[in-house]
This record gives C-alpha cells, structure tokens and sequence, in this order.
C-alpha cells in the first residue's frame, strides 16, 4: 500500500490534482496499472538490490545503471551515461523524454548505496509478508523502482510521449565525487532545465508529510581588525 501511495504521489504531478479517494478515468487507469504490475516492480527491485553498488564500488553502480537503462529506453526515453571518472566516481544514469506539453518534471535518483563489497549486509531478505530489507531498498533503490513504474504507467496509457521528463540517477549520492564542480554538473543542469524537481528517497508514505524542503548547514569566517586590549 505504502508503494502505491508513493505511486499516485508521483502520477498526480503529471496529471491534474486529485484526491486519492476521488481518481477520475485516466488515473484509475494509472493506479490500476500500477498495482497490475506490482509484481514485476518487486523482481526488479530485488535483482538491483541483490547488486551490490557501494558507492566506491563502480562496476556495482554501473551494473545497476545497465539493468535500469534499459528499461527507460523501452519508454522512448533518450538515454546516456556519464562516466564518472573526471570526479572519481563510477557515473551518472540520465534519461529524458520531451514531447512539449506541460510542465518540465526532473525526477531524482540515486544508484549508490552506503554498503560497500565488504559489508554484511548484502542480499534482499523477506522479513514477512509485507516487509522486505536489504541493501538499497530504502535508500534508495526503491525509489528508483518507482521512477521507472509511474514513467511506465504513464507511457502505457499514451501519455509520457508528450510530456517532459528528466530522469537523473547519479553514483555518488553517498560519497560525492571530487571536484563538486564535475560530480555535481549533471543534476545542475537538469535543476536548471526543470520546473519541477521530484527526489525519491524514502518517506513515511503518507503524502500529507512529504517533505517540501532539505535541511542543509553553511559555513562562514569572519574576520576584524581593531586594537588589541585586554578582554
């Protein structure tokens, strides 16, 4: 359930506003492919997931991104990526569809996960019917899988190929790549190009808490001149 809320949270921004109790014809048609192929969703989040994609580990984070790639190719989507070794890093996955109409939507991702070839934590576990837990299904696998689902309901009902969407799932969420210039010049442009940017990394999965904004820190110096005295 939670999935499909997350689901619907996404599809209402590419169709008009709704309340979930209230769907008209073309979002029915959305959730009910949604949950037709819920199933299918779960496999390839398991297959990714199962992939470990450690951030420093870049043939796992590529190997996510051959898996992935393919699947935003089959929409009609123009596919590319960046090598990631101007900044260290394995890279970034890019997908992007302009048909014209609407809005610009930048959808954003990550490919990375914290647990490197050396950590225990490596495989998908079914903890019991409704829970699973593994490396990547929160942060943020999951949310790729996502992605990739609400393109895809969009593009089965004939509606992604006039739209604008940019995907952009980069390899070095965890561990930025150095120098921030290079690692981060992809996700700035794409910000620069949309007039929506959605992040899905985990959440509570009620809709009436998403979060609207990121904490973030900043640094400053300030420098005086005067006389020295005492105190």
């Amino acid at each position: 359930m939670k999935n499909r809320l997350l689901l619907l949270l996404a599809l209402f921004v590419f169709t008009s506003p709704f309340a979930f109790a209230q769907l008209d014809r073309t979002e029915k048609k959305l959730a009910e492919w949604v949950d037709a192929n819920n199933n299918d969703a779960l496999a390839l989040l398991k297959q990714i997931v199962n992939i470990n994609s450690g951030t420093m580990n870049f043939e796992g984070v590529k190997a996510v991104a051959d898996v992935l790639a393919p699947k935003f190719q089959a929409l009609g989507m123009d596919v590319i990526w960046e090598d990631g070794s101007e900044f260290n890093r394995a890279g970034h996955l890019m997908a992007k569809i302009e048909g014209g109409k609407g809005p610009k939507i930048l959808m954003i991702g990550h490919l990375d996960t914290v647990f490197e070839p050396g950590s225990p934590n490596q495989e998908w576990r079914q903890v019991d019917e409704h829970t699973v837990a593994g490396p990547g299904i929160a942060d943020m696998k999951g949310g790729d899988v996502i992605i990739l689902q609400a393109l895809s309901a969009l593009h089965a009902q004939g509606l992604l190929k006039d739209m604008n969407i940019g995907v952009i799932m980069t390899g070095d969420e965890e561990l930025s790549g150095s120098p921030l210039s290079a690692s981060k010049a992809q996700l700035v442009e794409a910000a620069q190009w949309a007039d929506i940017a959605l992040g899905f990394e985990n959440g509570d999965g009620n809709p009436a808490t998403v979060n609207v904004a990121r904490r973030s820190s900043s640094g400053w110096k300030l420098t005086v001149t005067g006389n020295a005295a005492h105190s």
